[in-house]
């Protein structure tokens, strides 16, 4: 493997090119997606929890519409190589279309079974209360968030992935002024509290989708085109819904298992502590998981590109490539991440946020396990969302998360937590297991090179010889 990193310095500035406006997007992101939760945690304890069960159902969203945006990733990265426009306009036309429809879907239930849905999730009254008041005002800014991300991950595949640093970190820096205005009513406003922060979210998600159709309309690089966007054909459905249905039901079946272990923290005893140190676990890692993130999105886009113009070998290089990078960010921030637990977040951060006794020690040592997970989980990554389904082999990636998870980590993570009552830091060990079982796996898929496949093909120009 180690023979076919590239040693040419052309390759590396692409890469840093098409990743630092995505490390930079995740990092400010992430920093801003912190400070949400931390404004929410200013509330209480139980409002953090009830949002943050809440927001497992807005994830488990975006995650399904995740594979819509890879079913288009992998498409337009090739089609972008083979200099093919107007099946891109097709791509993206379908992906519109059934990414606006589920998110559709998901915005009615939450708002008319939203009790329902989150007392599945925790037998805590008040946190179901909380969860159905934010979810209840927020629905449908899952819709604005997807068109607007199916748009923006076209672009990233096309190479431009700057566009989408200056609408994302927009939105987010408006979400977080006015969850500072709504939640505690600075300024004049109302104070709304968890309300407050649910419409912050949606008004933020709107402007998204607003900055996102601007940018389309004045983007000359690219066209819009509502003849094959409205009319994409068959020969296209087809093959979206054969690259993309992977994707999907990976996504799918991931988010419920994600879903499936905060339900477990929800039902151990002293439920708000797991959840909350749970919750600020992952939120302070997506700040760190930023720089791997940067480079597996990229990894995307420098294997697609060469597929779809016939370069096999050079394919080849940039996985392998990517993935050495992935590993050596992913150890060095598990590094910064662990002195940074010890040195500020412990010490200093948690005690100003008011977070102490049970939630402070175990957010402390999910912390430490986080930091030791990072490498694995950045070789995941990148070789999964980037490398695998940047040349063809959804399917592959599909069958490692599912498997990974399914059976093995979900079913330790319920021993643990529900049959056995372990603590919490036992529980979030075993589900972080998971990635250290999967980037074995992983390794073995990648060397087997069945995942090198040009999925391009000619189609026809005239929309009559397409359907």
């Amino acid at each position: 493997m180690l023979s076919h990193i590239s040693r040419d310095k052309t390759f590396y500035r692409t890469l840093f090119a098409l990743s630092w406006p995505l490390i930079l997007q995740n990092l400010i992101g992430n920093s801003l997606g912190m400070l949400d939760t931390f404004m929410v945690g200013g509330l209480g304890e139980s409002a953090l929890s009830g949002v943050a069960i809440a927001n497992t159902m807005f994830m488990f969203a975006t995650l399904a519409n995740f594979g819509f945006q890879s079913g288009c990733v992998i498409l337009i990265s090739q089609y972008w190589g083979k200099g093919d426009k107007a099946t891109i306009n097709r791509i993206l036309g379908i992906g519109f279309a059934m990414s606006g429809a589920l998110s559709v879907l998901f915005a009615l239930g939450l708002i008319f079974f939203s009790h329902q849905i989150f007392s599945v999730m925790t037998a805590d009254a008040e946190l179901v209360r909380i969860a159905s008041e934010y979810s209840r005002v927020a629905a449908f800014s899952i819709l604005f968030n997807s068109v607007a991300m199916i748009y923006i991950a076209a672009q990233r595949s096309m190479g431009n992935t700057v566009m989408g640093l200056v609408i994302l970190c927009s939105s987010l820096a408006l979400n977080t002024a006015l969850n500072w205005l709504l939640i505690y009513g600075h300024l004049g406003f109302s104070k709304m509290g968890v309300a407050g922060a649910a419409l912050a979210t949606f008004i933020s998600r709107a402007v998204q989708l607003a900055l996102a159709a601007v940018f389309a309309a004045r983007d000359e690089r690219f066209i819009l085109d509502f003849r094959y966007l409205l009319r994409p054909g068959y020969i296209i459905l087809k093959d979206f819904v054969r690259y993309s249905l992977p994707v999907l039901l990976n996504e799918v079946f991931w988010s419920v298992g994600f879903t499936v272990y905060s339900i477990i923290f929800g039902h151990m005893p002293n439920a708000a502590s797991g959840i909350a140190a749970y919750t600020l676990t992952q939120t302070i890692e997506r700040l760190f998981s930023a720089f791997y993130f940067g480079v597996g999105f990229s990894a995307g886009v420098l294997v697609g590109r060469p597929l779809g113009a016939g370069k096999t070998e050079e394919a080849r290089t940039a996985g392998v490539s990517t993935l050495v990078v992935s590993i050596l960010l992913g150890a060095a921030s598990g590094f910064v991440l662990v002195c940074a637990t010890f040195l500020f977040i412990i010490p200093i951060l948690y005690p100003m946020l008011g977070i102490a006794g049970e939630t402070a020690t175990a957010g402390k040592y999910m912390l430490v396990i986080c930091s030791a997970d990072m490498m694995f989980k950045a070789f995941n990554f990148t070789n999964i969302v980037g490398v695998l389904r940047g040349g063809g082999d959804a399917r592959g990636g599909m069958m490692l998360d599912i498997c990974a998870m399914y059976l093995f980590a979900l079913p330790l993570t319920a021993l643990a937590g529900i049959v056995f009552r372990a603590s919490f830091v036992v529980v979030y060990l075993a589900l972080s297991l998971e990635e250290f079982v999967k980037s074995f796996a992983g390794y073995w898929r990648f060397s087997q090179k069945k995942w090198l496949r040009n999925v391009t093909r000619e189609v026809p120009a005239l929309q009559p010889d397409v359907n």
